[in-house]
């Protein structure tokens, strides 16, 4: 069984009634899913995942108003729920808890990750909070939020990014994998100069990147951005291009040349279709760093579209 589906289980028939029993006065106030950090968030967690914080969880949201005065009432319950359910562990217990689930207030939950304890409302908001961090907070699924505050402020999140800062992550992306793929890796390999590793390791990061952007979903940390991109249209085609690139024997040096070219370029068109079928780009250059300004031209924030065409990299 995934996380997530153990925890939602245990939360309807465990951990719902005693709330509604002990905590007249708050339930309605309280917001209640599994949220945040861990590969069971994303539905990614697997036999090998359940050797560390895995196990039947909750976090419980609650404003900045009430959580002080709910804190206690929680812990009672908290201390009485079983160690196990349905034979896996349950992970409510304080030292199991590890800052992944419990009580958070609403405000203090997002800021962790956004840095603001509102939804993001200026164009360098939401360019400066890196893909990942906004994948975390908005992974998951919510069980309950009577008020819907939680809920309100988590789908501003999943509205995402306005369309000049995408368009203007999207082209640093672009740039990199032109930057990276079709120019250094091939330099690189003619040169026999293991640096050619980081170049494809870079394309590889970039062209998922893109992927993500251009379908609307936040990239999660790389541990799992290849695993998720494969769940997005057009991801498993890719997917097994990128494979393509990532085979390669870079050791051969020069002699992989010709085979590293097409892998790259395999990869190349495709993303260039994509862009084409998105409306995105008309163009149908290959060479990917016009598309990247192509891109750029049609940011119309001034502030946003005067900026590098490779700036924006760090901030995803």
């Amino acid at each position: 069984m995934q996380g997530l589906t153990l925890s939602r289980e245990f939360y309807h028939e465990i951990v719902a009634p005693m709330l509604q029993l002990e905590l007249p006065d708050y339930v309605n106030q309280l917001a209640i899913g599994l949220v945040g950090e861990g590969s069971e968030c994303f539905g990614f967690d697997d036999d090998f995942s359940q050797d560390h914080d895995w196990g039947a969880g909750l976090c419980v949201w609650a404003s900045e108003s009430i959580a002080a005065q709910v804190e206690p009432l929680l812990e009672s319950v908290f201390a009485r729920l079983p160690s196990k359910f349905k034979g896996y562990p349950v992970r409510m217990a304080p030292p199991l808890r590890n800052g992944r689930v419990g009580l958070f207030t609403t405000e203090g939950f997002f800021k962790r990750f956004i840095n603001s304890g509102q939804p993001l409302s200026t164009w360098q908001q939401w360019y400066t909070v890196p893909d990942h961090f906004l994948a975390v907070a908005t992974n998951g699924e919510v069980f309950a939020d009577p008020c819907g505050e939680f809920t309100a402020f988590r789908n501003a999140l999943l509205e995402f990014y306005p369309d000049d800062v995408m368009k203007k992550k999207l082209a640093a992306r672009l740039a990199v994998m032109a930057q990276s793929g079709q120019y250094n890796a091939l330099r690189m390999l003619k040169r026999n100069d293991a640096a050619a590793l980081l170049a494809v390791s870079r394309f590889v990061e970039s062209t998922i990147a893109a992927l993500y952007l251009m379908h609307g979903k936040y990239m999660p940390f790389y541990k799992w951005a290849f695993r998720g991109m494969n769940d997005l249209p057009d991801g498993e085609s890719i997917a097994a291009k990128l494979n393509g690139v990532l085979s390669l024997d870079i050791t051969q040096g020069a002699d992989v040349l010709s085979t590293a070219e097409a892998a790259i370029e395999a990869v190349c068109v495709e993303i260039v279709a994509l862009l084409q079928r998105k409306g995105l780009s008309r163009s149908k250059e290959i060479w990917l760093m016009t598309q990247a300004e192509v891109i750029q031209r049609q940011i119309e924030n001034p502030q946003i579209r005067n900026l590098p065409v490779l700036h924006g990299v760090q901030c995803s």
